[in-house]
């Protein structure tokens, strides 16, 4: 679900792995100094940018959170966080979210 939401938005978060020239990373400033959602900041400015690629290539992340809480309240619980960051709530407040589900 999380790759298919990726690809239909073009927007990826750190998890899925974002490769972008070191010269777009730096002419976007590279990644914010946030305590969380650095990685869709950068992904949505560098959507703004110009045309993204949403490569088939697999990536392997740890799976202890969604493992231990589940596939459902993870998914939930994650485009809960992202929907509220895009809603403008703090990411220290986000984080302190977050940290439960770790």
């Amino acid at each position: 679900m999380i790759s298919m939401r990726s690809r239909l938005s073009r927007t990826g978060t750190g998890d899925q792995a974002i490769f972008v020239r070191r010269d777009v990373f730096d002419g976007l400033g590279g990644f914010p100094d946030l305590e969380l959602c650095e990685d869709l900041d950068f992904s949505r400015r560098l959507k703004r940018a110009g045309r993204v690629a949403c490569l088939r290539s697999r990536v392997t992340t740890s799976a202890r959170r969604w493992s231990r809480d589940g596939v459902a309240r993870t998914i939930v619980r994650m485009w809960l966080i992202r929907a509220m960051y895009l809603a403008g709530v703090p990411p220290a407040r986000l984080k302190r979210m977050y940290a439960d589900t770790r």
